[in-house]
């Protein structure tokens, strides 16, 4: 109805996110950049949050619009699904026809080929969630685990999650502690300040063709702030009633009277904002008094206690005005003891994992029992018992290693090249892990085997490697193929590079006991 009156070719405070008159100024531009540099530079998960009519949608909206034409945006506005619906819906919005009926797996390796198609043909797939909140913990899992979808060195998925602040409440819960670690970048939208309410709104009145002069004075500016809390679309219903109130006043501008006859329901959003502050504040003071006062209460009752006076006989202090605090003494005697006990046990404990660690020496290597330097030049204490593997197993074992570390340096210096990783066992179920391999019908001749210790924990493990090639879509082809026995044990790709830099600290290890000699 006010349209005509203030010369407007369209509403400027609707309530549905317009893409046309969006504020690019302030904290909401710079917001936007940030993200378009975030998706653009290639980070796996990013969050915003703010309050509910902050303006999460227009900005949502907005990023998917400032991509380039090498991003496929997914756009999912339902979070409140299962898991499986959430991959199903993330299926469809790649195209792919999904029968509902087949297994979770099976709907993530169809997505993870599509996924691995796309990337090869340069595009990159952005899945943008809104009201994140509303997600269960084992949908945001499930889109944790989508994050792990990658290549050597890009994410195959990146995910925004754009929500309330209640989705930060949710993060903090340790069923989802590993998500978190892997939001990379988290932003919030703050409330506008009064200046820039009043800029908003003279800003949306003239994006709608408004021509003549302010309709908000910065007075009316402040009063709107104070009843909207600065949130934009709070503004936007106050604002559109105050131009209605102007055009039936023959009001050339809107002023602090129009305020006044505001609806009940608008008029009290700041004091109800307030009062809820305000609520908060007191409930902090109440608690703040009675943990005081408890503390106050139970320091005096302390102090004014008369200590028990203590008589030795025969060398031992005996209560006998307090023989309750006899009790006490004896219970924590048992408390000492039980943890000397665990300490024991923990010493135990070290000394079996250093003999694990210590397998792979030769019986011919004896160790001193103080003075060895370590790998890292410091003195430390060795345990002189080692255990060994049977002769012949280490033989099998040292000839498996240097054909492996033959067959990677003999790879192309001129590109990358890329292998598969397979499972990590443990050195001494060697046999049965060969036997596995065989059963899933790869050949031995085509398995790898390296002598793998950990820099970290020294634990001693065997590294099996599965064919080498330059192209990575075409290894991850592979590892799609493989049988569901092989795919629980998460075979991935990595680099060849990346394995002869990790095999430095194995070889120096191995050349320094003498169970090789690295040189032939």
């Amino acid at each position: 109805m006010y349209r005509k009156y203030f010369g407007l070719n369209d509403l400027p405070f609707k309530s549905s996110p317009d893409l046309d008159i969006f504020y690019r100024r302030g904290s909401r531009q710079n917001i936007l950049e940030a993200l378009v540099y975030t998706v653009t530079r290639g980070d796996g998960i990013t969050k915003v949050t703010g309050e509910v009519g902050s303006g999460k949608t227009m900005l949502l909206r907005l990023l998917a619009n400032s991509l380039s034409e090498e991003f496929v945006i997914l756009y999912i506005n339902t979070p409140s699904l299962s898991p499986k619906d959430m991959l199903l819906h993330i299926g469809a919005e790649l195209g792919l026809d999904i029968d509902a009926s087949i297994l979770k797996f099976s709907i993530l390796d169809l997505i993870n080929k599509e996924l691995v198609r796309l990337y090869s043909e340069g595009k990159r797939v952005v899945v943008l969630i809104d009201e994140a909140q509303a997600m269960t913990f084992d949908t945001l899992e499930e889109v944790r685990l989508l994050s792990n979808l990658e290549t050597e060195s890009d994410k195959l998925l990146q995910i925004v999650f754009f929500g309330q602040p209640e989705l930060d409440i949710a993060l903090d819960n340790d069923r989802l502690r590993q998500l978190k670690s892997r939001i990379s970048y988290s932003i919030f939208i703050p409330a506008l300040s009064p200046e820039e309410v009043n800029s908003y709104l003279n800003y949306r009145v003239r994006k709608s063709n408004y021509e003549g002069l302010d309709l908000f004075d910065m007075q009316v500016s402040k009063k709107i702030h104070k009843l909207s809390g600065g949130i934009p679309r709070t503004i936007n219903m106050i604002a559109d009633k105050l131009l209605m109130s102007a055009y039936s006043s023959d009001s050339e501008k809107v002023t602090k009277e129009h305020i006044k006859m505001l609806p009940k329901e608008l008029a009290g959003v700041s004091f109800i904002q307030s009062l809820n502050r305000f609520r908060f504040f007191l409930f902090l003071s109440l608690l703040l008094l009675v943990f005081v006062a408890l503390y106050w209460y139970f320091s005096l009752t302390f102090f004014n206690k008369t200590e028990p006076s203590l008589v030795s006989k025969g060398g031992e202090a005996e209560s006998i005005e307090n023989p309750e605090k006899s009790v006490k003494s004896s219970v924590k005697n048992e408390a000492i003891n039980s943890l000397d006990e665990v300490k024991k046990m923990e010493h135990e404990k070290r000394n079996l994992l250093t003999e694990r660690i210590l397998t792979v020496v030769p019986e011919r290597i004896k160790v001193e029992s103080e003075g060895k330097q370590s790998l890292h030049g410091e003195k430390q204490l060795v345990r002189t018992e080692v255990l060994n593997f049977p002769p012949s197993f280490l033989e099998r074992l040292k000839r498996l290693h240097l054909n492996a570390v033959e067959w990677l340096e003999k790879m192309p210096k001129d590109k990358t090249m890329y292998v598969i990783q397979l499972a990590y066992p443990q050195a001494d179920v060697l046999e049965d892990t060969i036997a596995f391999y065989r059963n899933q019908k790869i050949p031995f001749t085509s398995l790898n085997f390296l002598i793998d210790v950990n820099q970290d924990s020294q634990k001693t493990r065997v590294r099996v490697l599965y064919l080498a090639s330059s192209s990575y879509s075409t290894l991850q082809r592979i590892i799609s193929e493989f049988s569901p026995e092989v795919k629980q044990f998460t075979p991935y790709v990595v680099t060849v590079e990346g394995v002869l830099k990790n095999l430095e600290y194995t070889q120096n290890y191995l050349k320094e006991y003498g169970i090789i000699n690295v040189s032939q």
